[in-house]
């Protein structure tokens, strides 16, 4: 019982050390390298950086005017290293490769010149490519490898009487990154440009279609089908167009 009153005491002042400093905050791009900012006045002859939440670990150390990795939590092996040309000169900042989302939380910077720093690290995988298509009469908008969770909205112009009925999935990888996707049947009457936009805390994009109407679907499929035949069958310009085009009528027919 008295070892589990020590630990609590502990950990309570640990809590309170760090909401007595002032906690920088730093965000960092997933999968590209960040620097963790800490500097002090004079040359520091240990530089230990630790993370406190969400586990306790050491990230690196540094002491013996070299690296001391032996004690270095696992999931940062290979990714942390010092500005050791400029240790000399009071820059003790970290610089992490490959940065995951399992790298956010809080970090500690301390120097053997009573320096203490600490670092709130969050990861952002902004919104960098929207697709936007349309199949029949649905509307479908997706976009992967987002974080933290995005949001997704539908809107149209000009603006639409009849309520957008979607249909959104978000799926998380093994990477902890999202993917969205979003799908809806566009009302009915006139032409309508549809506006998806997904957007994260700090990032957002929008993509935009112009919804086809069926005889509109049916003219493509026409072309296309030309085109098709042109190139497997090998038959003249003329009869090709022919041909497509009965068929274009067929499904014009049943699009009415």
């Amino acid at each position: 019982m008295g070892s589990i009153r020590s630990f609590m005491v502990l950990l309570v002042l640990s809590f309170q050390s760090i909401s007595s400093k002032r906690v920088a905050r730093v965000t960092c791009v997933f999968s590209q390298s960040c620097v963790l900012p800490c500097s002090d006045s004079s040359s520091s002859d240990v530089i230990n950086w630790s993370r406190l939440t969400p586990a306790d670990g050491t990230v690196h150390c540094y002491y013996g005017n070299q690296d001391q990795l032996g004690q270095q939590d696992q999931n940062f092996r290979g990714r942390t290293s010092l500005f050791t040309d400029q240790i000399s000169r009071g820059n003790a900042s970290l610089l992490l490769t490959g940065v995951k989302v399992q790298d956010e939380g809080t970090y500690r910077c301390n120097t053997s010149g009573n320096k203490l720093v600490f670092i709130h690290l969050r990861v952002e995988a902004p919104v960098s490519d929207i697709r936007i298509h349309q199949d029949g009469n649905r509307i479908t908008c997706s976009s992967e490898g987002i974080y933290p969770q995005p949001e997704l909205t539908w809107s149209t112009e000009p603006p639409s009487n009849t309520a957008l009925q979607n249909r959104t999935t978000v799926h998380q990888t093994e990477e902890k990154l999202y993917n969205i996707s979003s799908s809806l049947t566009g009302p009915d009457g006139p032409d309508l440009t549809y506006s998806c936009s997904i957007r994260t805390r700090s990032s957002r994009r929008r993509a935009t279609l112009h919804k086809l109407r069926n005889s509109q679907i049916a003219e493509q499929s026409w072309q296309i089908m030309e085109k098709i035949l042109i190139a497997v069958t090998g038959l003249s310009p003329v009869i090709c167009t022919v041909i497509a085009e009965i068929l274009s009528r067929s499904w014009k027919n049943k699009a009415n």
